[in-house]
C-alpha cells in the first residue's frame, strides 16, 4: 500500500491549471439521458472517481459510452432504449433526467451520508408536486409519472443536487416551472447552457428565478467544460493556509466572490488577474466565523478546506451549519487532544491555532484524506498519510500539484 510522507510547514509558490468541473460534468453527463437523438460530446474531462462513477452508471442504464482518457473527451449515445435502476448518492442529481426519459425512478439510500438521505426526500417531494406518484418502503422512494407539470418551487436552502435534477426533470414537463432561489453554483449557470443547446429554454440561470418552459424533444450537443471552480477555490485556500504565493489559472471571480471576500477579511491578499486569481498567505490568519451564506456558495471540499484554513486562525471562530458527516471526516483525521474543538447545535467552534496535529492517518475517504493532506501541509512534522491513493482522490494530479508548487512530498511503498 502507497503512503504519503509529508514534511509540512513549507510556503507553497507558483501556479496551477485547473481540470474541468466535476459538478457541471456529471450534471451534463445526466442531462445526456434527456437527447433522444444524437451524441452528447464533452470535453476537458478529467477522469475522477465521480466522473466514472456517473459514466459506469449511464452504461446500466444503456447509454453508449467512449471515453479517452488522455484526450479527456467524453461521448454519451442515449438514443437506444433506457432502462431505469436504482441510484443513490452522488448519483441522485440524475433522477430528474431518468425520470423524464424512463417515468420511472427509484432513489435508494446507501446509509454513507445523511444529506444524501435528506437530498433523497426532498428530491422525492418535488417531483409529487410536479405531479410524480411517490411511495417509500424499505429505504427506497419509487417515483413514477407519465408525465409532469410545471409548478412553482422554492429551493432555499435545499442541494445542488436537487437544483440540478428539478432543471433536468423541468425541461420535459408540461407548461413553465419556476425555481425560486436555486442553488447558486457555476454547475448551474452552466448546465442551463447546455440544455439550451440541447433545444431546452431555461431562462434566469445565475439569478434568484429560473424559468424553464418544458419542451417535447431534445438534441445532442457538444461542449467544453468550465475549469473546475472548487478545485480553484481549494488552491486559493492552500496558498493562504501555506502563507505562499499562488495562482490559480482559470480561477474565475464570478464564480468565487464569497470566498475572495472571506480570505481577504482572515488578513491575506487576493489579486484578481485576467488568466486566474493570485492569493498571497500570511501566517497570521485572522479568526473570521464562517456563516452559512458561505457554504451555499461552496462545494463539499471547500468547506473542508475552509476547516483546515479555520484551525490555523490565531483566535476563536465558529462555523455554522456544520454537518454530521464534516463532523466524521474532522474526526478521522484531527485529533483534538487539547480540546480546541467545541461542536453543538450544528456549530463548530474552533480554538485556533491548532497545537498538534496527529503525525499518522489513515483516511477512508477523498474527503478526509483532503483534510489530512492540508494539515500536514501546515504542520511542522513529518506527517505520514495512508493509503496515498485516497489522500490525494479529491482531484485529479493534486498531489503532483502540491509537489510542483513546492511541498516536500514523498512516495512510500513499505
Amino acid at each position: 500500500m502507497t503512503k504519503l510522507l509529508i514534511q509540512g510547514h513549507h510556503s507553497l509558490r507558483g501556479e496551477v491549471e485547473l481540470s474541468g468541473d466535476q459538478q457541471t460534468i456529471m450534471a451534463i453527463q445526466a442531462a445526456s439521458l434527456l437527447s433522444t437523438h444524437g451524441t452528447v460530446i464533452i470535453d476537458n474531462v478529467p477522469a475522477t472517481a465521480n466522473v466514472v462513477a456517473m459514466n459506469q452508471l449511464l452504461q446500466s442504464l444503456n447509454v453508449v459510452i467512449e471515453f479517452d482518457r488522455h484526450q479527456q473527451i467524453l461521448k454519451m449515445d442515449a438514443t437506444r432504449h433506457i432502462e431505469p435502476v436504482k441510484i443513490s448518492g452522488q448519483e441522485l442529481l440524475a433522477a430528474g433526467a431518468i425520470l423524464a426519459r424512463c417515468r420511472h425512478v427509484q432513489l435508494v439510500d446507501n446509509g454513507v451520508n445523511p444529506e444524501y438521505q435528506q437530498t433523497m426526500i426532498r428530491i422525492g417531494e418535488f417531483l409529487s408536486q410536479m405531479g410524480a406518484t411517490m411511495t417509500t418502503a424499505n429505504e427506497m422512494i419509487d417515483i413514477t409519472a407519465d408525465h409532469l407539470i410545471g409548478q412553482k418551487i422554492d429551493l432555499q436552502n435545499d442541494t445542488l443536487a436537487t437544483t440540478l435534477t428539478l432543471m433536468m426533470a423541468a425541461t420535459m414537463a408540461q407548461g413553465i416551472t419556476v425555481l425560486n432561489n436555486p442553488y447558486d453554483h457555476p454547475a448551474v449557470i452552466e448546465l442551463a447552457k447546455v440544455l439550451n443547446k440541447m433545444g431546452a429554454r431555461v431562462h434566469g440561470a445565475g439569478t434568484k428565478v429560473l424559468r424553464i418552459q418544458g419542451v417535447t424533444f431534445l438534441h445532442s450537443t457538444d461542449y467544453y467544460a468550465l475549469d473546475d471552480q472548487e478545485e480553484a477555490s481549494v488552491c486559493l485556500i492552500i496558498g493562504a493556509l501555506t502563507a505562499g504565493d499562488v495562482l490559480v489559472r482559470g480561477a474565475r471571480q464570478v464564480h468565487l466572490q464569497p470566498l475572495i471576500d472571506h480570505l481577504e477579511q482572515m488578513g491575506n491578499t487576493v489579486i484578481i488577474q485576467r488568466n486566474g486569481i493570485r492569493v498571497i498567505g500570511t501566517r497570521l490568519q485572522l479568526p473570521i466565523d464562517i456563516q452559512p451564506e458561505i457554504s451555499r456558495f461552496t462545494g463539499s471540499y471547500t468547506q473542508i478546506a475552509l476547516l483546515a484554513l479555520q484551525m490555523v486562525a490565531q483566535g476563536t471562530s465558529t462555523i455554522s451549519n456544520f454537518s454530521k458527516s464534516e463532523l466524521d471526516v474532522l474526526g478521522c483525521a484531527v485529533a483534538d487532544r487539547y480540546k480546541q474543538l467545541k461542536y453543538e447545535d450544528r456549530q463548530l467552534v474552533i480554538h485556533g491555532p491548532l497545537k498538534q496535529y496527529p503525525k499518522v492517518v489513515t483516511t477512508n475517504s477523498p474527503m478526509t484524506g483532503l483534510l489530512a493532506l492540508l494539515d500536514a501541509l501546515v504542520a511542522d512534522q513529518v506527517t505520514m498519510i495512508n493509503p496515498a491513493e485516497v489522500a490525494g482522490g479529491s482531484f485529479v494530479h493534486l498531489i503532483d500539484r502540491l509537489i510542483e508548487l513546492g511541498a516536500k512530498i514523498e512516495l512510500s511503498f513499505e
